[in-house]
């Protein structure tokens, strides 16, 4: 890790905990001013998470997004926006409890990952794998939100079904409202995934000749696409809401998880095995 990039680490894990802690103390009404001292914990953690970035990419002369490492710094750190572009643009400050112990979590577990620089081959020298892995981390960090408001769509639902409200649920906004914003995220995340899958093959025509080759995290990546798609396709032609297209979300995230965690420690190969 750079110099004092493990001092800034602590401190923005430190943010980011202390954030969570208060996000959570205020979902179950011990204070009133927790949410905005929370809210500015998590924008500091940001912030930090920020500069430590810049300052890799400052280093390496690089922008940080080629090992696993950088990647998931570069995927908590768009997780971290989506969350405050959603609260700063439309008010939907009920994700952050939810949100925020993931996104500790995620940085935690960074925390155990080798940060060291490796030398990248040539062909990582190419504008089509950078907007590749770009727009792959934005649409599975848009991903990550759209699941955690599946899984308040779900809690709501429950209780409704039983009618017994707990008070956490009854804080939580409607329906209607958890379904809306679940659409939008997974509609703007398959965009981003499919600009994603064109860039990759492109890049992988120009490396490898060819635009596909059935590696596994192309395999996972298409099996990826095929669920959102569904999702889309169920979601606007075929009558479904509510309760089962977030279930078909949440399986859509479980092949997310599969292929970046599973598939890059056990199936990558070749150029995938760096990221």
């Amino acid at each position: 890790m750079i110099d004092g990039g493990l001092a800034l680490y602590a401190l923005l894990l430190c943010f980011f905990f202390t954030a969570t802690v208060l996000f959570v103390m205020d979902l179950q009404g011990n204070g009133k001013e927790l949410y905005t001292m929370a809210r500015r914990l998590f924008f500091l953690g940001f912030l930090a998470l920020t500069i430590l970035m810049a300052a890799r990419a400052i280093s390496y002369g690089y922008f940080p997004i080629f090992t696993f490492y950088e990647t998931l710094l570069f995927l908590a750190w768009a997780v971290t926006f989506v969350i405050l572009l959603l609260e700063r643009s439309y008010g939907f400050r009920a994700v952050f409890p939810f949100a925020a112990p993931a996104l500790f979590a995620v940085l935690f577990f960074a925390l155990f990952v080798s940060a060291e620089r490796v030398a990248l081959p040539p062909e990582y020298k190419s504008v089509w794998l950078f907007f590749h892995i770009i727009t792959i981390i934005a649409a599975y960090s848009t991903f990550a939100v759209a699941f955690v408001t599946s899984l308040m769509y779900l809690l709501v639902d429950n209780q409704l079904k039983r009618k017994k409200l707990s008070s956490l649920v009854s804080k939580l906004p409607s329906l209607d409202i958890l379904d809306h914003y679940n659409y939008k995220l997974v509609s703007i995340g398959f965009f981003l995934l499919t600009i994603s899958v064109f860039l990759g093959a492109f890049w992988a025509q120009n490396v490898w000749g060819a635009f596909w080759r059935w590696e596994p995290k192309e395999v996972w990546s298409l099996v990826t696409w095929i669920v959102y798609a569904a999702y889309l396709h169920t979601r606007l032609s075929g009558g479904w809401q509510g309760r089962r297209v977030a279930m078909l979300n949440a399986c859509g995230f479980a092949t997310v998880l599969f292929n970046y965690f599973v598939v890059r420690f056990f199936f990558a190969a070749g150029l995938h095995q760096f990221y």
